[in-house]
């Protein structure tokens, strides 16, 4: 069995002002970065023996917070990006509902039917992020326990191939910036099943908020 971290980045300007900021690489704001400081001792004690993070840097950089002073190498993959929001990149909610009127609540609504104008639908996502995600857990038989950083979307799609999950389900997960999913992966056989132990964990960032 393989044991899965699965971490969302720390909070980015464009998160606090919710701009949509899919591939664009916005590095994470002070506040993330604490974040992602907060999450790496929460995982202190945690053995990784190998690490995936998506290429944009408010991912890297937290996994690089969460990794600390451990010898394991971090694979970088683009394939983890986040959903690309095409030409609602950098945009408000408000300002893409007055320009594609109705078409972001059916995102929210149907997001296996949606396509982002010029970008990405969640099937698509799923489909590049899964395969760099098997690719890596892939590499060996042995039992391990593995850190993957990448972006709320992403994560979500993940989770769903994982648990084989509709993926017009995968907004019923909710994801905090850098909030810890953890799965005990089994494999994805017919009779394999692998479990959910952990969801949406920010136990960290409450601390840090003083909100604990």
């Amino acid at each position: 069995m393989k044991t899965l971290y699965i971490v969302r980045h720390g909070e980015t300007d464009w998160n606090k002002m919710g701009k949509y900021q899919g591939i664009t690489d916005v590095p994470l704001n002070k506040n993330g970065l604490a974040q992602a400081v907060a999450c790496g001792k929460a995982l202190e004690h945690i053995q990784f023996n190998r690490i995936l993070s998506s290429d944009l840097s408010r991912a890297l950089v937290t996994a690089e917070s969460i990794r600390g002073n451990r010898s394991v190498d971090i694979k970088i993959d683009e394939r983890l990006r986040e959903l690309n929001f095409g030409d609602w990149e950098a945009l408000l909610f408000s300002e893409i509902e007055d320009r594609w009127p109705g078409l972001i609540d059916e995102m929210y609504r149907r997001p296996d039917t949606v396509k982002v104008p010029n970008g990405e639908s969640f099937k698509e996502l799923q489909d590049r992020a899964w395969a760099g995600v098997f690719e890596f857990i892939s590499e060996n038989d042995d039992d391990e326990t593995l850190l993957i950083t990448c972006h709320g979307g992403t994560i979500r799609t993940i989770l769903c191939k994982l648990l084989n999950i509709p993926i017009s389900h995968c907004w019923n997960f909710s994801q905090g910036n850098t909030a810890i999913n953890r799965v005990f992966y089994n494999g994805m056989g017919e009779y394999d099943h692998n479990i959910l132990n952990l969801l949406n964990d920010t136990a960290h960032v409450e601390l840090l908020q003083g909100h604990a």
